[in-house]
């Protein structure tokens, strides 16, 4: 029963995070659509990567300290570029490794946060990631860094 609560209550807070809104109606709106998402998905048991709720949590904490630094550093790059900085836009190709569709869809979702780069295709054939950026005259380290999220962060809160 705890957990139907949690659940709602996280569900419905994304809600209201969203509308930017917590005016009564919206909050009893979003508890309904939340509590209809959690019948309708009951079945579905939530289980930690690697079994450990603190390692799950500790994994989501990094990513979330990680995609905001790279959004600080991606927004100070777009300024830059904005006022006529140098840069080199162009394409990186970084492999994809082990990553599952839902992790590949999560690093999607995190990359494009960043105001500097872009998820542009996965290449399943040739299994990479393409992502444009605004300046992409090293694109080896941009393949280290998306490799060390992975390894150290993300990987651990997706399969």
């Amino acid at each position: 029963m705890i957990g139907f609560v949690l659940r709602v209550v996280a569900l419905a807070a994304v809600y209201l995070l969203v509308l930017t809104s917590v005016a009564p109606g919206d909050a009893l709106v979003g508890l309904a659509l939340a509590s209809g998402l959690v019948v309708s998905f009951g079945s579905l048991r939530m289980r930690p990567v690697g079994g450990s709720w603190w390692r799950w949590l500790a994994a989501l904490t990094g990513t979330i300290v990680t995609t905001g630094r790279d959004m600080a550093v991606g927004t100070v790059r777009t300024v830059r570029f904005c006022l006529g900085g140098p840069a080199t836009p162009g394409f990186v190709e970084i492999p994809r490794g082990d990553r599952s569709r839902h992790g590949v869809a999560l690093w999607g979702v995190l990359t494009g946060e960043a105001p500097d780069e872009y998820p542009v295709d996965v290449d399943d054939e040739r299994h990479v990631l393409i992502v444009h950026l605004l300046d992409a005259d090293a694109p080896d380290a941009v393949r280290e860094r998306h490799a060390r999220a992975h390894e150290r962060w993300l990987r651990h809160v997706v399969r």
